[in-house]
C-alpha cells in the first residue's frame, strides 16, 4: 500500500513523463521543480522511504527525456537529483543514497549511449558527489555501486568515442577511491572486485544474462537498469497501475 507521499510522488512523476511525451518542455520542467520542492520537504521530515519514490519519479522523467533526446529536461532531472542527494547525505539516509546512485547510473548510461554530453557530464558530477559523500558517511554499498557506475560510464563513453567524457568518469572514480583509501574505508581491491562479483553471479543463471554490468565478463548489456536487478523496485513499478487508486489529498501541485 502506497503512502500519501508516495502517491503524490508517483503522480508528479507520471505527469512529468506525460509532458515529455507530449514535448511540453515547460510543464516537464515544472514537474521536476515540484519534485525538487517535495523532495526537500521529505528530507526535512526524515521520510527516507517516501524520498526513494520521489527519486524514482525524477529518474523516470529523465529517462523519458533521454528517449526523446531532450538534453534540457534530462540535465535538469540530474541536477535536481544531485541537489537532493547532498542534504540526504547529511541526513545519513543509506537506502535513499543507493536509490540516488542507481538513478544517476541509469540516466548517465542512457545519456552516454545517445551522446547527450550535457546530461552525461551532469551524471558524472552527481556520481562523484554521491560517492565522495558515501565515503564520508561510511556507506559501503553506495560507495561500491557509485564507483561501478562511473566505470560503466567510462566504458560506454570509450565505445562511443567520447574521450573527454570517459576521462571525466575515470578521474571521478579515482578521486572516490583515493578518498576512500585515505580514510581507511573501502579498498581499491574491493572496488575493483565488486562489479566482477556481480557479473560472475548473474553469469551463473542464463535467464539473468541481460543483467550483466557493462564492460565485464560475458556479453555486457548497456541497457542494464536497477529495476531489473532489484526486485523490490521492479515490483513497485509493475504494480503501479494495478494496486494503487487515487486518494484524496494526494494529487500533485497545480500549475
Amino acid at each position: 500500500m502506497f503512502s500519501l507521499n508516495e502517491q503524490k510522488a508517483i503522480e508528479l512523476g507520471e505527469s512529468g513523463e506525460k509532458a515529455v511525451r507530449e514535448q511540453n518542455e515547460y510543464d516537464a520542467l515544472q514537474y521536476i521543480e515540484y519534485l525538487r520542492e517535495f523532495g526537500e520537504e521529505l528530507i526535512e521530515a526524515n521520510l527516507e522511504t517516501d524520498l526513494k519514490r520521489a527519486i524514482i519519479s525524477l529518474r523516470n522523467i529523465g529517462n523519458k527525456a533521454v528517449q526523446k533526446r531532450n538534453d534540457t529536461i534530462a540535465a535538469n532531472s540530474l541536477q535536481v537529483i544531485k541537489s537532493l542527494a547532498e542534504p540526504a547525505l547529511e541526513k545519513n539516509f543509506p537506502n535513499a543514497m543507493w536509490s540516488f546512485s542507481k538513478a544517476v547510473q541509469e540516466l548517465g548510461k542512457g545519456a552516454v549511449q545517445f551522446k547527450m554530453l550535457e546530461p552525461a557530464k551532469d551524471a558524472v558530477g552527481a556520481l562523484e558527489t554521491i560517492g565522495s559523500g558515501a565515503v564520508a558517511k561510511r556507506m559501503e554499498v553506495v560507495t561500491l555501486w557509485t564507483t561501478m557506475a562511473l566505470e560503466e560510464m567510462s566504458y560506454l563513453a570509450d565505445r562511443q568515442q567520447l574521450e573527454e567524457l570517459s576521462n571525466m568518469a575515470k578521474t571521478a572514480r579515482e578521486r572516490i577511491i583515493k578518498v576512500s583509501e585515505e580514510g581507511e574505508f573501502v579498498t581499491r581491491e574491493q572496488i575493483e572486485k565488486y562489479p566482477q562479483l556481480i557479473a560472475q553471479t548473474v553469469g551463473e543463471f542464463a535467464e539473468l544474462q541481460n543483467l550483466q554490468p557493462a564492460g565485464y565478463a560475458g556479453r555486457p548489456n548497456e541497457e542494464f537498469t536497477e529495476d531489473e536487478f532489484f526486485e523490490e523496485e521492479a515490483e513497485e513499478e509493475e504494480s503501479e497501475g494495478e494496486e494503487r487508486k487515487p486518494e484524496a489529498g494526494a494529487s500533485g501541485k497545480e500549475k
